[in-house]
């Protein structure tokens, strides 16, 4: 989720590089930021290679060069050298495949990783509710736990057996949701 908001603001600095090459600073920016954002997305393919084994596919970088990899046109000194080498990164398919990635991954991996994180932690207060039930009622009336009203302490009972269901589908969903984001990593960059 971290290397998902890490991402997005690399990506928005990106466009900010992008918006500043009429004052000429963004000629420096742009290569700079496009391999921050490279860096960022390889991390991710990375530990999805490491987590799940799913990692680059076969055809991954076919047909461009690697973002770090100047090509004969950016190798001009100076200021040419600078134009040159920002429009090429702006000019590679690749630099707006992570750029979407990293608008992409944003949401995703919010969704992917809180979910399961919500469920496991409603999962916990739901064991606790036969111990809170009494306070918790006291402090709020007409309080339910999922569909189960909390009126008794047989009903933070309910509730108890329902935050274990509720724990273990975060336990169960949790591996499944790392995977689709692993997955949808690799297809949106396309490596």
């Amino acid at each position: 989720m971290l290397l998902g908001w890490t991402a997005a603001v690399v990506s928005w600095l990106l466009i900010t590089a992008i918006t500043t090459l009429f004052i000429w600073v963004g000629f420096a920016l742009v290569p700079l930021v496009a391999k921050a954002l490279r860096g960022l997305a390889d991390c991710q393919l990375r530990l999805g290679q490491r987590w799940y084994g799913i990692g680059r596919s076969k055809a991954a970088g076919l047909g461009e060069g690697h973002l770090g990899a100047p090509d004969a046109a950016a190798a001009a000194p100076g200021v040419p050298g600078l134009v040159k080498g920002a429009l090429s990164v702006l000019r590679r398919p690749s630099t707006w495949r992570d750029w979407a990635w990293a608008q992409l991954s944003l949401v995703a991996s919010w969704f992917l990783a809180v979910v399961p994180l919500l469920l496991f932690a409603l999962g916990l207060f739901g064991i606790l509710m036969p111990v809170l039930w009494g306070p918790w009622v006291s402090t709020w009336e007409n309080s339910w736990y999922g569909f189960i009203r909390l009126e008794s302490a047989r009903s933070a009972d309910w509730a108890a057996g329902l935050g274990v269901v509720w724990l273990l589908l975060g336990l169960w969903i949790g591996p499944y949701a790392l995977r689709a984001q692993v997955k949808l990593t690799r297809a949106v960059l396309g490596r």
